[in-house]
């Protein structure tokens, strides 16, 4: 059933596994032959289960759901909600997932180390000038009172990341270095986009990397203010990947149903793109939207931030490079793991053969 919760004996089999494995910790990672765990059964129909985190940059799955664009390729797709990226990565692993929205993370690394196979295979959300829909913005009042004029003045701050040693946290780290600052001279604490809102309100919370719809709705009860140095693609050079779609292994191993999700999606988001940038379509494309997320008012759309979705599905190396180096450059991640080992482009490209060039 779409929006439905994986079951707590499921979750509890699949953190079984990966202690298995020696995914949570340990100095030397476990060979993947030496696990004992048996690969979960291949697909027997066309039910595709991606983990979603609800958000804005899954209108893809959305939009491809609705308007039949998997169901065309001989596929269903149930959404599960998660928090974070790093959170579907035992799940994957186990097949408990076939595909999910991820970020980078240093849990990522440390799977595809031990000898899980985890692929990113095409953008799922890049924030850039017109699109910054991931920004970390400040507390209302203390932008307004002059306690936080600059970045700065966040020395010493809570600040909210909705996961540690993840995309998350690199770009508070990115923020901050704009402005003299390394992530220990902040209290990092760790919460959902939405208890975000909650904390912000109960002035628990100063600033925070915040998504959208998160983002407006903190916006709307006059709860936070965006500034310039918060904005995600300022600290990334001009585009910060935020998210990619992510592909189990074992999805990634079966080319066909991999390629036919791939071409469902791509045409969801290239449907977005004639929403959101050419302005074709939007009423039906917000409608969409608003069925499958937290913001139900088609009005918020207006001014809410949205999320850049590449039509070809094409990821933003450069921006991953920068996550990667710094969990490098902080001692989170010392393994041998590079981008070549995570990135897969295969599958966008081959939908993109088939679809034609975004036009």
């Amino acid at each position: 059933m779409n929006g439905s919760a994986l079951p707590v004996q499921r979750v509890l089999r699949v953190f079984v596994l990966l202690a298995a494995v020696g995914f949570a910790a340990g100095p030397e990672p476990a060979p993947a032959a030496a696990t004992g765990a048996a690969p979960a059964p291949a697909l027997q129909n066309g039910t595709i289960r991606f983990g979603s985190p609800q958000a804005i940059s899954d209108a893809g799955v959305f939009i491809g759901r609705e308007y039949g664009y998997f169901r065309e390729q001989g596929l269903d797709v149930e959404t599960i909600p998660f928090q974070s990226g790093p959170n579907t990565i035992p799940a994957l692993a186990s097949g408990e997932l076939e595909t999910a929205g991820g970020t980078i993370s240093v849990a990522l690394l440390n799977a595809l180390e031990r000898g899980i196979e985890i692929k990113m295979v095409a953008d799922k959300g890049t924030s850039r000038p017109g699109f910054e829909f991931v920004q970390v913005p400040v507390r209302r009042d203390l932008l307004d009172s002059g306690a936080v004029r600059s970045i700065a003045d966040l020395r010493g701050r809570p600040v909210a990341v909705a996961s540690l040693q993840s995309g998350a946290e690199s770009l508070v780290a990115h923020v901050l270095a704009r402005g003299g600052l390394s992530i220990t001279d902040v209290e990092l604490q760790p919460l959902g986009y939405g208890d975000m809102v909650v904390a912000f309100g109960n002035n628990a919370i100063d600033a925070a990397n915040i998504i959208e719809p998160a983002l407006s709705a903190a916006i709307d009860r006059n709860l936070v203010g965006t500034w310039e140095p918060g904005r995600s693609s300022a600290a990334f050079g001009g585009v910060y990947q935020a998210a990619t779609v992510v592909y189990s292994g074992q999805f990634a191993n079966q080319a066909d149903l991999a390629r036919r999700f791939m071409v469902a999606y791509l045409r969801g988001v290239r449907a977005y793109n004639d929403a959101f940038v050419k302005g074709e379509g939007r009423g039906a494309i917000v409608r969409i939207l608003a069925e499958n997320t937290s913001v139900k008012d088609p009005a918020v759309y207006e001014r809410m931030n949205m999320a850049g979705l590449d039509p070809d599905g094409r990821i933003a190396r450069q921006s991953l490079q920068l996550d990667v180096d710094y969990f490098r450059q902080m001692g989170y991640y010392t393994g041998p793991v590079t981008l070549n080992d995570l990135i897969d482009t295969s599958f966008a490209e081959s939908a993109v053969q088939q679809l034609g060039p975004y036009q």
